[in-house]
């Protein structure tokens, strides 16, 4: 689903004659910068190169908006050289939430518009086509009602076309801008491909609990039935801290990623905001329930957590005891082999906030 066109793939070449491509996929959120880089001949044969994880200063990005383009684009150019990597197949993604995302059925018995048309004047009751990037894509066939079941994205080209020149300015530029949204879908197709083949065709939802907010969908055999943004993320998480302990946010970050934690925090602070997530979840796991059909409606099997802030103790429990769903946290970037520059123990405490750059990288193989 890009946004941004295709470029030519200017990765390394690859030493045998086999089509070997790499792929950086580049999360930038409020906090840090997450790059992440694959290799592979196609998406079941994958490795994980390598990755780097820059943190940013406060006021470069305040939420979803960049106020210091400059010092973004120089911390943009020192995370991909820290990254040591010839490849500049780069893919970023816009932020869901400035980002129209819907589904509709396109069946050419019923309409005089061809695919593409159809696409298309979909897209302009959205907004007018000349103020907007869009995109389109065919994810598979509906029943009810019957036809082609299609997935439409589009955003404000003064949304778009800042972040494109953003990597152009730093000397990285885009081969595809997605959605991060999908780039989490994207990360999940590819686990329960490789891992999990059993879940192929249930329905489940992932909930990735990011810097600013939490992204849930809901899936089934890859095709996304679902989505919803809520507030509930990692800030919340620090400001517990804080309001708990006293201390900075520095100091309340640091307190989520470490091992050793005060004898009380599972009480006042994990248990505390496990509560909080799973009554969430609950929440929208209710509200996409009542809008499905009586021909659609089937329970969601499972639940996938990931992100930084899913690693609370006791959080999947809690949230099973609320919906009473089997839930487990997983990070697909752990799970795809890794080269030996990647520091596996590392990656263990890294992978819940490389899910969106993974999915990203997978975009562009």
């Amino acid at each position: 689903m890009p946004f941004a066109k295709k470029q030519k793939n200017t990765s390394s070449k690859p030493s045998s004659s086999m089509n070997l491509r790499t792929a950086i996929g580049v999360d930038i959120s409020q906090h840090a910068i997450k790059m992440v880089q694959i290799s592979g001949r196609s998406l079941n044969q994958i490795q994980l190169e390598k990755y780097v994880i820059t943190k940013l200063p406060k006021n470069i990005i305040k939420g979803n908006k960049i106020q210091d383009y400059e010092q973004l684009v120089a911390y943009l150019q020192h995370s991909y050289t820290q990254l040591q990597t010839p490849s500049k197949n780069i893919i970023a993604a816009l932020p869901q939430s400035l980002a129209t995302v819907e589904t509709t059925v396109y069946n050419a018995k019923e309409t005089e518009f061809d695919l593409e048309d159809f696409a298309e004047f979909e897209i302009s009751q959205i907004a007018p086509i000349e103020e907007i990037n869009y995109d389109y894509q065919v994810t598979g066939v509906s029943v009810i009602p019957a036809g082609q079941h299609i997935l439409l994205a589009a955003a404000k080209k003064d949304d778009v076309e800042p972040r494109i020149e953003l990597f152009e300015t730093a000397g990285l530029p885009l081969s595809v801008m997605d959605v991060d949204l999908f780039a989490q879908n994207n990360a999940f197709s590819f686990w329960i491909n490789q891992h999990a083949p059993e879940l192929a065709n249930e329905k489940i939802a992932v909930f990735g609990i990011y810097a600013t907010q939490m992204y849930a969908l809901i899936v089934q055999s890859g095709q996304i039935l679902y989505k919803q943004e809520t507030s509930v993320s990692n800030e919340q998480l620090n400001q517990l801290i804080q309001r708990t302990y006293q201390v900075t946010e520095e100091k309340a970050d640091q307190m989520i990623n470490a091992v050793e934690k005060p004898s009380d925090y599972q009480m006042q602070v994990a248990d505390r905001f496990n509560i909080q997530v799973a009554q969430e979840i609950q929440r929208v796991l209710q509200f996409y329930y009542t809008t499905q059909s009586n021909e659609q409606f089937t329970n969601v099997k499972h639940i996938m957590l990931t992100g930084n802030a899913s690693l609370q103790s006791g959080l999947p429990e809690t949230i099973f005891s609320q919906t009473n769903t089997a839930t487990e946290c997983v990070h697909p970037a752990i799970y795809a082999p890794a080269s030996s520059k990647v520091d596996l123990s590392q990656l263990q405490i890294d992978a819940p906030s490389l899910t969106l750059a993974f999915g990203l990288a997978l975009r562009g193989l």
